[in-house]
């Protein structure tokens, strides 16, 4: 019920000023909760013979030192115990030493891609004992309940065929892939030390995404649109180089 791999920071993993970008850390989550799952017997392909697929709803992490570019880290998972509909998982980072460099979570939940309507978590079963540490003590969010009032400019991103995942729609990383390529500049000296974001809406090749976005306390949150539809929300935190 607990994975723990290494994983190595590539070139294609970090910015111009070789800072790990978001995204990467989001791959990283996303490719060893699908290892861990294919070995508790839940994986892509399981669900498929059902007909059923891993749907993320949300995600958060805060990053606490920088992981080193070019070099190996630690990255261990672990679900913690279902509810009805979801599944939380959580993720911790560390480097070679040990020393403790991000903290994340992660709320999913099956679809049934017959009826898109979502499976029990009775039906998805984990053989083993579940770990009790939790990173944060807080319930994973649906939403972010961002007021679009306040939204002060917006851009508009099309869907391209690099953003499609297996499931047939936008990767959950590529949405802050999309944040960090628009609304940092080659100048930026800040890099994204904490994410929250929900998915609300599934993004498909060629949909045209609008996003505003606005001053939140000392952080940025967007509100993503397809048709006037909320596809997702999000919260960052910056810090200085």
């Amino acid at each position: 019920m607990k994975l723990t791999m290494d994983f190595f920071i590539h070139t294609k993993d970090v910015n111009h000023n070789d800072i790990i970008r978001a995204s990467a850390i989001l791959d990283m989550f996303q490719d060893i909760a699908g290892i861990h799952a294919d070995k508790l017997k839940v994986g892509y392909e399981d669900l498929k013979e059902k007909n059923y697929a891993w749907v993320v709803l949300y995600q958060k992490f805060e990053i606490m030192a920088l992981p080193p570019y070019l070099d190996f880290i630690s990255l261990t998972t672990w679900p913690k115990p279902k509810q009805k509909l979801e599944f939380e998982r959580e993720y911790f980072i560390k480097d070679k030493s040990g020393k403790e460099l991000v903290k994340g979570i992660s709320n999913w939940v099956v679809m049934d891609l017959n009826t898109r309507g979502l499976v029990r978590s009775r039906d998805i079963a984990f053989d083993g004992t579940y770990e009790s540490f939790t990173n944060f003590e807080e319930k994973c969010k649906r939403r972010l309940n961002l007021d679009e009032t306040k939204i002060q400019n917006h851009l508009t991103y099309e869907v391209e065929l690099e953003d499609i995942d297996h499931n047939g729609h936008m990767n959950n990383s590529r949405y802050l892939h999309i944040i960090e390529d628009r609304f940092h500049t080659f100048e930026s000296r800040v890099y994204i030390k904490t994410v929250e974001i929900s998915y609300l809406k599934e993004a498909k090749y060629k949909d045209k995404i609008q996003i505003g976005y606005y001053s939140i306390d000392d952080k940025l949150a967007f509100i993503g649109y397809i048709q006037d539809e909320r596809c997702f929300e999000c919260i960052i935190g910056e810090e200085q180089i």
